[in-house]
C-alpha cells in the first residue's frame, strides 16, 4: 500500500473514534447502572486499539503490525457475529463472515502484510 493509503487509514482511525466517543454519552445514559462499568472498560479498550492503529498507521516500520491488529480485531469481531448468530437462530450472515471476513482477516493476522 502506499504511503498515502496508509495515512487515509490512520485519518479515517481518527475519526471512527470520535465517532464513537460522539455516540458514548446517549448510550451510556441509557444504560442500566450496573452495566456503565463494563460500558467504560469496553469504550477504553476501543479506544486503545483504535489509537493504536492509528498511530501505527504513520510509520512505517510498523505498519505490519497495525495489520495484525486489524486481522485480530477482525477475527474477534467474526467470532462475536457467529455466536450472535447462533443466540438470535439468524444465519443470514454466516456465508458472508465465514466466506469472506474471516479468511481475510486470518490472512492479515497471520501474514502482516496485504499483498
Amino acid at each position: 500500500m502506499s504511503k498515502t493509503l496508509w495515512n487515509i487509514l490512520g485519518i479515517l482511525t481518527i475519526f471512527a473514534g470520535i465517532s464513537l466517543f460522539m455516540m458514548a454519552p446517549e448510550k451510556f445514559a441509557a444504560l442500566p447502572p450496573d452495566q456503565r462499568p463494563k460500558f467504560i472498560t469496553g469504550g477504553v479498550l476501543i479506544a486503545g486499539i483504535l489509537s493504536v492503529i492509528a498511530s501505527a498507521c504513520f510509520f512505517p516500520k510498523v505498519r505490519p503490525i497495525t495489520l495484525r491488529i486489524l486481522g485480530t480485531v477482525g477475527i474477534a469481531s467474526c467470532v462475536f457475529d457467529l455466536i450472535e448468530g447462533f443466540h438470535r437462530g439468524d444465519f443470514s450472515q454466516f456465508a458472508i463472515i465465514l466466506v469472506f471476513w474471516l479468511p481475510g482477516s486470518i490472512y492479515l493476522m497471520v501474514k502482516g502484510k496485504i499483498t
